[in-house]
């Protein structure tokens, strides 16, 4: 089905600039959201003509919000500015469901050039909870709430949090806004336009108010117990004329998960399935081939740990896998894949069945652990004689530099036995055995806890590390508030490795357990950081240059926390 969006005529007036190609641009924000939840298309041009939309959904409604404009790109492989044109329309799509939306067509005289298409995600409507509104503050000119989808949930478990405003009178734009937090370190992701301010019309409590959402998150709070979600700030206007107001708190239960986990427990918390692909299932005796096992859900996808794949004997997993990411973020938490990818090598000839390989996750719906698993597999292994050899001369070179070392010299010696170096050999071994034992006890014991801190911290590395990279590609792009919100989980990133995981406190307690770890001057410059992505979010205006800075401070700090 086609139908028309928009029709371009007097926006798109200049055509080609330069002589440059064509070029039809369609985006969606957000692509996955839920029934009723407004979405925005842009549709970005260098061609003048008509406009339309293939495939919107016969659910789709358009809503009152449209934005147009132009701006313009330096090409830095021609050096010539390129000129865009813009529109953009919101709407929501009534039905649950998966959709490509698109191609745009944009029709100049007898030519017709199309844009790409766009997949959205169509969920549920997420149920949100409000907190407590007073009668004085319904008589205010404006008041704030807090709302969530859940007011009790797992540990591990995503939560959408986000700000709901109530307004007398038509709001023109806010000012120093001052978000809500929740104690202890979290995950936090934004969800939609954060830039983009809807206001709609609503009844509430009998009364109709000018309303709209802002600072929309999902969020993955760490710790048990109960929590209070601190209220936000901000100054509602009115073109010249402001009401200053602090929202209401919330409280959330955040719920232990139940002990004794099943041993192929990944710390997934939601709804998982697991894949196996295998690449190859003929080879020889000693090849290597790839096993592909593929996490899909959604919940708290981004923290799980790696599966272990189920083998045989004579089946060795070469090195750490090949990880692939695939997921976005949206108020059911993560949803998408994760792809591992592992090296083993065949030690064994014959047809060989691989057994299914299993992972477990927490249901939060179904309260309980569940174990998911793959198919079984086989494969065909063809015998290599050389390579048997091989492996049987490297066993008769390990035997026999065994029995070197086990070599020793009998001296026979009529003296007594007691008093002997036998005696006393045989008195003190058994108890050398015994300190040996309890020593090597307590060194796996460490080892175990060492080798879960060496996971974590590796984890949270990458993430930095990927991060940064992100952040360097958004040094010129519109987005500020993404840009700083970034900024900010990296650092906190970083600075959570310092801090034993589990722990769960205020931002002064985290401060001050940091103290004992990490040199007051970095204290210092990483909340400097964190003051300066608040002012450039909610308060002065941003550049490239600022945003420069601020990146080189945030390496500075995560240079000194290596030390």
């Amino acid at each position: 089905m086609k139908k028309s969006l928009l029709i371009i005529q007097a926006l798109l007036c200049i055509g080609f600039l330069y002589a440059q190609d064509p070029e039809i641009i369609l985006s969606i924000d957000p692509v996955s959201a839920d029934i009723g939840e407004l979405i925005t298309i842009t549709v970005k041009s260098n061609v003048q003509g008509e406009l339309e939309i293939d495939n919107l959904p016969s659910s789709f409604v358009q809503g009152y919000d449209v934005m147009s404009g132009m701006e313009q790109e330096m090409d830095y492989n021609t050096g010539k500015v390129i000129t865009y044109y813009y529109i953009s329309q919101t709407g929501a799509i009534g039905k649950k469901g998966k959709y490509t939306i698109g191609p745009a067509f944009v029709k100049k005289g007898n030519k017709t050039y199309p844009s790409n298409t766009i997949v959205v995600n169509i969920g549920e409507k997420t149920e949100v909870s409000t907190a407590n509104v007073t009668a004085d503050q319904l008589k205010e000119p404006a008041f704030g709430t807090i709302q969530t989808n859940k007011t009790s949930i797992y540990e591990g478990e995503a939560i959408v949090v986000f700000a709901k405003i109530y307004s007398h009178f038509e709001p023109t734009h806010l000012e120093g806004y001052r978000s809500y937090e929740i104690p202890g370190t979290i995950d936090k992701k934004e969800l939609g336009n954060v830039n983009r301010i809807i206001v709609d019309r609503e009844y509430f409590k009998n009364m109709q108010f000018y309303t709209f959402d802002y600072d929309k998150n999902v969020i993955f709070p760490s710790g048990t117990g109960q929590f209070k979600i601190s209220p936000y700030s901000m100054k509602l206007n009115q073109n010249r004329k402001g009401y200053q107001f602090k929202s209401n708190y919330a409280i959330i239960t955040i719920k232990p998960l139940p002990n004794d986990p099943p041993s192929d427990f990944i710390g997934a918390v939601g709804n998982f399935t697991i894949e196996q692909e295998i690449e190859q299932i003929d080879l020889n005796q000693g090849d290597v081939f790839k096993i592909l096992i593929r996490i899909i859900g959604s919940g708290n996808l981004q923290n799980i740990t790696e599966p272990s794949p189920t083998l045989p004997k004579g089946f060795i997993i070469y090195g750490d896998p090949e990880v692939k990411e695939d997921y976005i973020y949206n108020s059911h938490g993560t949803e998408g894949q994760i792809s591992y990818k592992y090296n083993i090598q065949v030690n064994k000839s014959g047809v060989t069945k691989l057994p299914p390989t299993t992972v477990s996750f927490f249901d939060p719906k179904k309260e309980k652990y569940v174990t998911v698993a793959t198919a079984t597999s086989e494969i065909k292994v063809k015998e290599d004689k050389n390579y048997i050899a091989s492996i049987e001369d490297e066993e008769v070179q390990e035997l026999n530099a065994e029995d070197f070392m086990r070599k020793s010299e009998v001296v026979e010696d009529d003296s007594s036995f007691f008093g002997s170096v036998g005696f006393w050999t045989g008195v003190s071994t058994p108890i050398l055995a015994s300190f040996l034992f309890l020593f090597l006890a307590k060194k796996r014991e460490e080892s175990a806890d060492e080798i879960e801190q060496k996971g974590i911290v590796k984890k949270k590395s990458k993430q930095v590390a990927t991060s940064m990279v992100s952040l360097e590609s958004q040094i010129s792009g519109a987005n500020d508030n993404e840009f700083y919100s970034q900024v900010e989980k990296s650092l906190k990133t970083a600075l959570e490795v310092k801090i034993p995981a589990g722990e769960s406190m205020s931002k002064k307690e985290f401060f001050s357990k940091l103290s004992q770890k990490v040199k007051e001057e970095t204290i210092n410059k990483a909340k400097n950081i964190f003051e300066k992505c608040d002012q450039f979010r909610y308060g002065f205006p941003s550049d490239e240059g600022s945003k420069q800075a601020i990146l080189e401070e945030l390496k500075t700090v995560l240079e000194e926390l290596k030390e």
